[in-house]
């Protein structure tokens, strides 16, 4: 779940903070795959030098890493990355990447409002966002993490073609982003459903952790999949094009 709430806390290196959750300890056990301390120039070291000629995905809120990498697996040739903040969850995405030996996949401890930070504009194939915090008060709306300014610098952000997935199992906020790319857009509408896994499992489909609970007590997803417009002819978003579909 993406939280958006100013920076991340400092690390705390003592003992202490050690013994009561090791976690913050073994997120610097994975230097090649997770970036506890993140910054632009250190993920730029890890993607290498043909960064430039990969596509790149990027999951904010990417939990223990089940999604990002069963797609990583998949695509090889993309680059992936996922914004998390919990220790443990950061861990065990890495633990997921090392045991398959994928090396197109990483991990940033930072929140996903900072997407910006580390990628400019026309670098990214795809982002997702899977079940964002919804702050369900209207006095916490301001909080939510998509926003005008935030689809606005996304927009920018795409490369031509370049596409936005979003899951939520929130009516409130569906609805919420809705009322954003309404028309006049720039958007492109690829898929669309107020209750995603009706119809049964998708052939393919790769579930985050949250998905797979909401689906397991049969609570309606909903699902959203927009376009930048102006790429070569071909199918959004591979993976999520079954649930476009629906």
């Amino acid at each position: 779940m993406v939280e958006n709430a100013g920076r991340p806390p400092r690390l705390r290196h003592g003992a202490r903070a050690f013994e009561i959750n090791p976690y913050t300890r073994w997120v610097y056990d994975h230097p090649g795959r997770l970036l506890p301390e993140p910054s632009p120039q250190a993920l730029a070291r890890l993607r290498g030098a043909d960064a430039a000629r990969r596509p790149l995905r990027v999951e904010l809120g990417s939990g223990s890493g089940r999604f990002l990498v069963q797609q990583a697996a998949r695509h090889p040739q993309v680059h992936f990355v996922g914004f998390e903040l919990r220790f443990k969850r950061l861990v065990q995405s890495a633990r997921k990447a090392e045991q398959l030996g994928l090396d197109n996949v990483w991990f940033l401890r930072e929140q996903g409002e900072h997407l910006f930070r580390y990628f400019g504009a026309g670098t990214l194939e795809g982002l997702i966002v899977n079940f964002p915090d919804p702050w369900p008060k209207a006095a916490q709306w301001r909080k939510r993490l998509i926003n005008t300014p935030f689809l606005a610098r996304l927009y920018e952000a795409l490369r031509p073609g370049g596409w936005f997935q979003l899951k939520t199992d929130h009516s409130g906020y569906f609805l919420h982003v809705l009322a954003l790319i309404r028309s006049p857009s720039p958007w492109t509408l690829r898929g669309f459903s107020n209750d995603l896994h009706r119809g049964g499992a998708v052939a393919g489909d790769v579930r985050s952790e949250f998905e797979q609970l909401f689906a397991s007590i049969h609570k309606p997803i909903f699902h959203l999949l927009l376009e930048k417009p102006g790429g070569p002819a071909r199918e959004c978003a591979p993976d999520a094009r079954g649930d476009a579909a629906r």
